[in-house]
């Protein structure tokens, strides 16, 4: 969406987060990562495909593993958290933590919005 220009301008086109875990954990450098996607607007499938030709057509089942867990189990801040859950008229009530679906809240919350 960034390559587009239709990204939202809160999003960054690959952020520090979840974004630089899996580049990290796939051993991806982010600039020929960001210039094949912008060069080739690639589906799906071809993302894939680049990114095992980029490891040597195969990866590490362990490290996806770990990089899984490591996203699985981030928390996000507090203030993070507040602000996300108040956003969408939710309590703080310890029930919603992850940021996995605190980021899946912010994003719909954003979407939304954007609608008008």
């Amino acid at each position: 969406m960034h390559a587009k220009g239709v990204l939202h301008e809160d999003y960054p086109a690959c952020g520090m987060g979840y974004d630089q875990l899996v580049l990290d954990a796939l051993g991806l450098d982010k600039d020929a990562t960001l210039a094949y996607i912008a060069d080739n607007s690639p589906t799906y499938p071809q993302f894939e495909t680049w990114v095992l030709e980029q490891s040597g057509g195969s990866l590490d089942a362990e490290a996806v593993a770990k990089l899984n867990a490591t996203i699985e189990g981030y928390i996000h801040d507090d203030d993070t958290r507040k602000g996300i859950l108040a956003a969408n008229g939710l309590e703080d009530d310890g029930s919603i933590l992850d940021a996995v679906n605190l980021n899946n809240l912010d994003d719909w919350y954003e979407f939304h919005a954007s609608l008008g």
